[in-house]
């Protein structure tokens, strides 16, 4: 089986996500995500958790005392987080052209999901339901791919298992990819079927990156303003100042823009 992982089709990629993810610290990065909103003026509870997969990514701001919606592409991605979390309202939904879910006072997207829109206009699409959904003085946070991560990363192959199951990942990126460049990583999962055997189902992911500027741009048409741009730590410590050279994945924050339309 092989899917091609655009914003709208993970469905082949969903039962083995949280293995492919098991060493991420969920926890840890809800508390960062959290207190760095705060700092930027966060003070509601009602949370928007865009691309949010099979719900990994929410379940600790449940625990926080977020009311919690969770929108992805992926039918499948979202029975999952249903299993996971009954009490967290779940659409589905493009986040290029997302409908009206209401108004939040948090706004995020996490795992690099925006880094699958190949184009800025694209970007921009997401970037404006976000500033659609988000309440007076709410917050957006979403990370993105730095360039080291498509230089090292997305440019060779790693193998890893978790549960039996097996990742074989081969990047086909460069070493000394250019700012904006495009990325395919093929992933090979190969998982316990019957016995000794085991089944294979090969994904397809393509990312794109983008630089600040390209970024920065797409906030502004948005009517977004950029607040902070933060490096990722291995622990999931955020620092600035961010650092595409050092740091894997940035996190920006966003709010609505001084002068804009929210009212």
């Amino acid at each position: 089986m092989t899917a091609d992982l655009n914003p709208s089709a993970y469905d082949a990629f969903a039962p083995f996500y949280d293995a492919f993810t098991a060493q991420s610290d969920y926890e840890k990065w809800c508390d960062e995500v959290i207190e760095l909103a705060m700092r930027s003026g966060l003070a509601g509870r009602r949370l928007l958790d865009l691309a949010c997969g099979t719900g990994s990514s929410f379940l600790p701001f449940l625990r926080h005392g977020f009311s919690v919606t969770g929108c992805d592409a992926s039918e499948s991605m979202l029975a999952l987080a249903a299993a996971k979390a009954p009490g967290a309202e779940l659409v589905q939904g493009d986040i290029r052209s997302l409908p009206d879910l209401g108004s939040f006072d948090l706004v995020t997207c996490f795992d690099d999901s925006l880094n699958y829109l190949l184009d800025e206009a694209d970007l921009s699409a997401a970037f404006a339901g976000m500033e659609a959904a988000l309440a007076p003085g709410g917050v957006v946070v979403f990370d993105l791919n730095s360039l080291l991560a498509y230089r090292t990363t997305f440019a060779g192959p790693s193998v890893s298992e978790s549960d039996e199951t097996v990742f074989a990942w081969r990047g086909s990126c460069s070493p000394d990819s250019p700012p904006g460049c495009e990325a395919e990583v093929v992933l090979d999962v190969f998982a316990p079927y019957d016995g000794d055997l085991y089944s294979r189902v090969t994904t397809i992911h393509r990312q794109r990156h983008f630089p600040r500027s390209s970024v920065l741009a797409s906030l502004d048409e948005a009517g977004l303003e950029c607040m902070s741009v933060h490096g990722v730590l291995p622990d999931c410590s955020l620092v600035e100042p961010a650092d595409e050279a050092v740091h894997p994945k940035v996190v920006y924050t966003a709010t609505h823009r001084r002068g804009g339309d929210a009212q």
